[in-house]
C-alpha cells in the first residue's frame, strides 16, 4: 500500500523509522495484559497524574528548539541551536529540581495530590532531563538522516521501560514501578542516540559559543519559543493535563481507566503516525523551502492511513470493553467502555496528526495555538458537562464528537495553508 508514495527515499526513511517504532510500540502492547495483571488502575491513575508534569518540564526544557534543529541551511547553525538546547535543558531540570524539593518539604505536594505518593514527585527532574535529551538528540538524528540510530533507540527506550517496569511491579508498591520504567527508558534511549552520534559531536565543540550566540538564535526561532512553546504545553495540557480536572469529578477508578483507554487504543495507530510525521516533516520542509507543491503527499499519506485505520475502528467500536475485559482482565472492562466512546476522535487524530507540521514548516504556530485554546475549551466543557449530568460516559462522548468536529476543521486548514501560492 505504501509503494504509492512517491520518492523511495520517503518511503525507505518511513519504512526504517516504522520498524523501530513497530517494536517499541507493539512490545508494551503485547505485554500489556501483563502490567494490567501488576499494576492496577490506581496506579495508572498514578502516572497519568505524573507523565503531564514530566512533559511540560521537557517542553519548557527546550523551548521547542528541538524541532527547529532540522531547519537551519548551515551546520554551523544547527549546532548553535542544539547548544542552546541543551543549556536550556540543564537550567529547567536544576529549577525543576529545586521546586520539588520546595514542594515536599512544605508538604504542598501532599496537598495537590492527596491521593498519590509524594515521593513519586522525586522523578519528575529526572525524568524531565531524559527526555528533552532524547527529543534534542532523536531530532539531531532526524537532521543526519540517521533513521537507523532513532529507530534502534525506540527499540531500546520501550524494551527498558517494559523490562524495569514489570520487575519493579513485583518489588514495589504503587505506580513507582511505572514511572521509573519511564524514566530508565528515556535514559538508555538517550545514551543509544548519544553513543550513535559521537561522531558528530566534535562538530559542536568547534563552535564559538558565547553569551550572544544563544540569544542570536533564540531571536531566530523566537515563534518556536514564544508560540509554538505555549501551543505545545496546551496540547501537553489538553492529552494529559485534563486528566486534574477529571480527578476532581470523577473517581480513580474512571481516571485510570481513561488513562489505559487513551495509551492502548492510540498506541497501536501511532506505531504509523509518529514515524511518518517525523519524516514527512523533514521532507515537506526541504520541498517548501523550494516552492515545491507537498499537497499531493499528504493526500496520499491521508488516504493510505484511512484505509490501513477504517477495519481496526470498527472492531474496536464494536468490541472494546469484551477485548479489554478479555485481555487486560475483567477489571479493565470499563476502559474498554471509554476506549469505545473515543474512537471517533482516535481515529480523526489517526489522520490528521502525521500532516500536522505544515503549521511548522509555513509558520502558522499563531493559528494552530487559537485551535489548540478552542479544542481545550470544548474539552473541559464536555468534562464539566458529563459532571453535570452526573454520568462519566457523557464527557467522553462529547470529548469524542467535539474533538473530531474540530480536527476536521484543522485538516481542511492544513491543506489551504500548504497551498504554494500562500
Amino acid at each position: 500500500m505504501f509503494r504509492r508514495f512517491t520518492g523511495n527515499s520517503f518511503i525507505t526513511n518511513i519504512l526504517t523509522l516504522m520498524s523501530g517504532t513497530v517494536i517499541a510500540q507493539a512490545l508494551p502492547i503485547l505485554l500489556s495484559p501483563w502490567l494490567s495483571r501488576v499494576y492496577s488502575l490506581e496506579d495508572f491513575a498514578s502516572l497519568a497524574l505524573i507523565l503531564p508534569l514530566i512533559s511540560v518540564g521537557a517542553l519548557l526544557a527546550t523551548f521547542r528548539l528541538d524541532v527547529a534543529i532540522v531547519i537551519p541551511n548551515t551546520e554551523e547553525e544547527a549546532a548553535e541551536v542544539i547548544k542552546t538546547a541543551f543549556i536550556i535543558n540543564f537550567l529547567t531540570t536544576s529549577i525543576v529540581a529545586v521546586l520539588v524539593f520546595v514542594f515536599t518539604f512544605l508538604e504542598i505536594a501532599t496537598f495537590l495530590f492527596p491521593s498519590m505518593n509524594s515521593h513519586l514527585l522525586w522523578l519528575v527532574p529526572p525524568g524531565v532531563f531524559f527526555v528533552a535529551s532524547y527529543q534534542i538528540l532523536n531530532y539531531w538524528s532526524t537532521r543526519c538522516k540517521t533513521f537507523r540510530n532513532n529507530a534502534v533507540s525506540k527499540i531500546i527506550q520501550s524494551i527498558t521501560n517494559l523490562v524495569i517496569s514489570i520487575a519493579l511491579g513485583y518489588v514495589l508498591l504503587g505506580a513507582q514501578g511505572l514511572i521509573i520504567g519511564f524514566v530508565s527508558g528515556y535514559f538508555l534511549g538517550s545514551l543509544v542516540l548519544a553513543y550513535r552520534l559521537r561522531e558528530k559531536i566534535p562538530s559542536l565543540k568547534k563552535i564559538d559559543y558565547q553569551t550572544r550566540t544563544w540569544q542570536k538564535t533564540i531571536k531566530k526561532y523566537k515563534n518556536f519559543v514564544a508560540v509554538n512553546t505555549p501551543h505545545a504545553m496546551l496540547d501537553i495540557f489538553v492529552d494529559q493535563g485534563l486528566i486534574y480536572l477529571m480527578r476532581y469529578y470523577f473517581t480513580e477508578i474512571i481516571v485510570g481507566g481513561f488513562a489505559f483507554a487513551y495509551r492502548y487504543t492510540r498506541a497501536p495507530l501511532s506505531i504509523i503516525t509518529s514515524s511518518i510525521y517525523q519524516v514527512f516533516y523533514e521532507q515537506a520542509s526541504k520541498s517548501a523551502a523550494n516552492n515545491q507543491d507537498v499537497r499531493p503527499l499528504m493526500r496520499k499519506i491521508q488516504k493510505n492511513l484511512f484505509l490501513m485505520g477504517i477495519i481496526p475502528f470498527f472492531v474496536i467500536v464494536l468490541f472494546a470493553p469484551d477485548l479489554f475485559s478479555f485481555i487486560f482482565s475483567e477489571e479493565y472492562r470499563k476502559a474498554g467502555e471509554i476506549a469505545r466512546y473515543l474512537m471517533p476522535w482516535i481515529f480523526m487524530n489517526f489522520l490528521a496528526s502525521p500532516i500536522s507540521s505544515v503549521t511548522l514548516i509555513f509558520n502558522k504556530q499563531k493559528e494552530a495555538l487559537l485551535i489548540t485554546v478552542i479544542d481545550l475549551m470544548f474539552r473541559i466543557l464536555a468534562i464539566v458537562l458529563g459532571a453535570l449530568f452526573f454520568d462519566y460516559r457523557f464527557s467522553f462522548i462529547f470529548i469524542s464528537v467535539f474533538c473530531t468536529i474540530i480536527l476536521i476543521f484543522a485538516t481542511i486548514w492544513y491543506y489551504r495553508i500548504a497551498k504554494p501560492n500562500l
